[in-house]
């Protein structure tokens, strides 16, 4: 048996969404079952119209299997709109397995009984866990605005500042000849950050020039 698609996800550029990769690895190896291809993007949870979702749920064929590492990772969609993306799966006839849900492996046994079973397991599961993951989203949103708010009050409002030990260390690797493949895979950043800090090394030596 194999797994159609593992879906990757990340909020931003400075996330790295093939973080959980080697753990979906990992994990379908315990299972002795191959992932036959790996879907990553780097979308918001919080958004419904995610390309790489759409282009897996149009690739997969029914019956296949869709992994992934947590539920958030699919959707912090609110309720209605988790509706709409559950019904596209349903449609598809595609099964979920969560890697931080053993209650949806059942799936991975191959048997008529244990994927019937696993299968209203799972989408219990998955609703249930869908909604937790929207009600995070949305506390920690909540808190973060409290923070910040409080923050301005007390005139301690930055924004948000880049890493700057993250950028010398790009910038350092890239003075030393290193490709962006490379300080991508040695410092696992994404390719976006590497760009600001290759620029803003331009910038610096320019200056120095002048």
């Amino acid at each position: 048996m194999f797994i159609r698609a593992a879906y990757l996800r990340a909020s931003t550029d400075e996330q790295d969404a093939n973080r959980a990769r080697n753990e979906l690895v990992q994990f379908s190896d315990s299972k002795n079952v191959r992932i036959a291809s790996f879907y990553t993007e780097t979308q918001s949870g919080t958004k419904i119209e995610r390309p790489e979702l759409g282009r897996l749920i149009i690739d997969s064929h029914p019956g296949d299997v869709l992994l992934i590492e947590k539920v958030d990772r699919l959707s912090r969609l609110p309720f209605e709109q988790w509706k709409v993306l559950k019904s596209k799966l349903v449609k598809a006839n595609i099964h979920i397995v969560v890697v931080d849900q053993p209650m949806t492996h059942g799936i991975l046994s191959g048997t008529e009984e244990h994927t019937m079973i696993a299968k209203v397991l799972t989408e219990f599961m998955i609703d249930l866990a869908a909604a937790m993951a929207r009600d995070d989203y949305e506390t920690r949103r909540k808190q973060q605005a409290q923070g910040i708010e409080k923050a301005k009050t007390l005139g301690k409002y930055l924004g948000r500042q880049p890493d700057h030990g993250l950028r010398q260390n790009i910038r350092l690797l890239l003075d030393e000849g290193k490709s962006w493949s490379q300080v991508q895979s040695l410092l696992k950043c994404s390719r976006s950050t590497i760009a600001k800090a290759a620029k803003l090394n331009e910038l610096k030596t320019d200056e120095s020039i002048l």
